[in-house]
Formats: C-alpha cells, sequence, structure tokens
C-alpha cells in the first residue's frame, strides 16, 4: 500500500513539474503581427472569409515584434511557427538570445510555401507562434519550455490558377456586381453604342460563369472563363473609346457649325440694325439741319431794316 501511495505522489510530482515547465511566460505581441509580401490579401469568395495567401513555390514570411513582461529575463533560442498540415518551422540562434523584462524583440520567420500535395488549398490553414526558451544562455544548456505567441487560421496555400481566378476578381469584381456594370443594367443606361452594349453583356456572362465556377473551387476552368471576360470588358472599353471619342467629335463638331450658324445671324441682324441707326440719325440731322435754315430766315426777316416806302 505504501509503494502504491509513494508511486502516486512521485506521478503527482512529476505531473507538477511538467505542467511548471509548460506554464506560458506572460508574452505580449507589440502592434500587430504581419504576413510579409503575400501575393493576396483580401476577400476570397471560395473560402467565404478574408485570407492571406501565398503562391505555392514561394516564399512566405512572418514578422512581430514581441515585449518580455515577465519577471525574469528569458533566454529565446528559436522562434517556431508550426501549421496544421503538420509542419514545423524554426528559427534557432546559434547562441540563445537573453531578453531583458521589458525588453522588445523583432523576429521574422520565413520558409518555403510547400505545394499544394502536402498543403491542400481546399481550406484555410491554422497556424501557431511559438518562442522556445532554455534555461541558460552558456552551453551546455537544456530545453526550458516553449511558449504559445499567437495563432491564426486565414493562411491559404494559393495555386496559379487559384491566384489568377483571385486577380481578375480584384480588378473586375466592383465593375461588375457593385459597380457601374450593375447600375447601368438596372437603368437601362448602356452605352447606345450596340458593339459596346454587345461586348459587356457577354463579358458579364463569362465573369458569373467563371465565378460560379471558382467558388465550386475548379479553379483551372474558372480562370479560362474569367479570363475570358477580362478580354472581352476590355474590347468593350476599347470601341466604347473609339466609337465614343468618334461621335463626342462629331457632337461637337455640330454644336460649333450650329453656334457658327446663330453667330453668323446675330452678326447679320447687328449690322442691319447699325445701318437703320445710321441711317435714321441722317434723316434726323437732315431734318434738323432744315429746321435751323427755317429758324435763321425767320430771324434774318425779323431783323433786316426796314425801307420806308416814296413819298
Amino acid at each position: 500500500m505504501k509503494g502504491k501511495i509513494t508511486a502516486m505522489l512521485g506521478l503527482l510530482t512529476l505531473s507538477l513539474i511538467l505542467l511548471t515547465m509548460a506554464t506560458p511566460a506572460r508574452a505580449s505581441l507589440v502592434g500587430e503581427p504581419a504576413w510579409v509580401e503575400p501575393a493576396y490579401v483580401g476577400q476570397d469568395n471560395y473560402y467565404g472569409e478574408n485570407i492571406v495567401g501565398y503562391l505555392t513555390g514561394t516564399y512566405w514570411n512572418f514578422s512581430f515584434s514581441w515585449v518580455n513582461d515577465y519577471g525574469d529575463p528569458q533566454n529565446i533560442s528559436a522562434a517556431r511557427m508550426y501549421f496544421d498540415w503538420g509542419q514545423n518551422y524554426t528559427y534557432s540562434y546559434s547562441t540563445p538570445l537573453m531578453v531583458m523584462p521589458g525588453m522588445t524583440q523583432t523576429w521574422t520567420v520565413s520558409n518555403m510555401t510547400p505545394p499544394i500535395a502536402d498543403a491542400p488549398e481546399l481550406w484555410t490553414h491554422d497556424y501557431y507562434l511559438y518562442l522556445d526558451r532554455v534555461n541558460s544562455t552558456v552551453a551546455p544548456y537544456g530545453p526550458l519550455s516553449s511558449f504559445s505567441v499567437t495563432h491564426g487560421h486565414n493562411f491559404a496555400v494559393l495555386s496559379t490558377d487559384h491566384l489568377a481566378c483571385l486577380n481578375i476578381w480584384f480588378r473586375l469584381g466592383y465593375f461588375m456586381f457593385d459597380g457601374p456594370m450593375v447600375t447601368m443594367q438596372q437603368t437601362g443606361t448602356l452605352p447606345s453604342i450596340t458593339r459596346v452594349q454587345i461586348l459587356m453583356m457577354q463579358a458579364s456572362m463569362e465573369f458569373q460563369q467563371g465565378m460560379n465556377i471558382f467558388d465550386a473551387g475548379v479553379f483551372g476552368t474558372a480562370k479560362t472563363h474569367l479570363q475570358s471576360a477580362e478580354s472581352l470588358f476590355n474590347d468593350a472599353l476599347t470601341a466604347w473609346d473609339e466609337k465614343g471619342t468618334a461621335m463626342e467629335d462629331a457632337e461637337l463638331n455640330a454644336t460649333k457649325a450650329e453656334t457658327n450658324y446663330y453667330n453668323a445671324q446675330a452678326d447679320a441682324t447687328r449690322k442691319t440694325a447699325d445701318a437703320s441707326i445710321v441711317n435714321a440719325y441722317g434723316w434726323l440731322f437732315f431734318g434738323i439741319g432744315w429746321t435751323f435754315i427755317g429758324i435763321g430766315i425767320i430771324v434774318y426777316g425779323l431783323r433786316r431794316p426796314k425801307i420806308a416806302p416814296p413819298s
């Protein structure tokens, strides 16, 4: 009986030691950790959430700053990123780095994004960031524990087809789904150029079909339709620019011609009016001249010396 009690006490003691070793340090991130130069950041309709995506075969980079708010110095031997496809990626120091209480240290963890055969693109992946610490900075030193720094769930490994679809969605999505195209279709105000209308409707149908296939996860086929939509849309813009500019130039020339006509009419009317005014003033002065002549004759007659009649 005493042997069983001793064994149980021994197991309990060992459990307490292991629990103490696994107790996380009070770790605080400074600001937000950041993924460096991902291939895509934003909404992905296939996953139904915002993602951070890296193209398979390229390097992912994760940068973060951590402040030691633990009461004692922490001897950090490695920064380690674990992904749910079962892989640890570790940045190790040849000599452990002592981080004093209140001190801030910045790390970057980086490695190759695996092929989708190893890390499927059919769902987003969880990741866990740890700092490994040891009991000394002088060899020989033994492992002490690891503690978690942060965790996320929106990491995506992207194939080239998937990324191509996302880039086209980024360029055309607003115009097709939420912006001018929808408004013009709803209000019937598509450009009054038949060629442009046809191209835009074809682009819209290809885009809708491509996104439906994209949402089903068939990224290669979706890319084909989305690329066709983008090509048709660019053709529509070119036709709109060429035809629209020609129509605007024609309308402008017609407006100029009409303006010149009315200006000429106004100028002719003004000249006729000026001539009438001159003619009227001429007759006015002519009449005034005869009036003064009459007055002069009367005055002369009144002032002329009277000649006595002969006796």
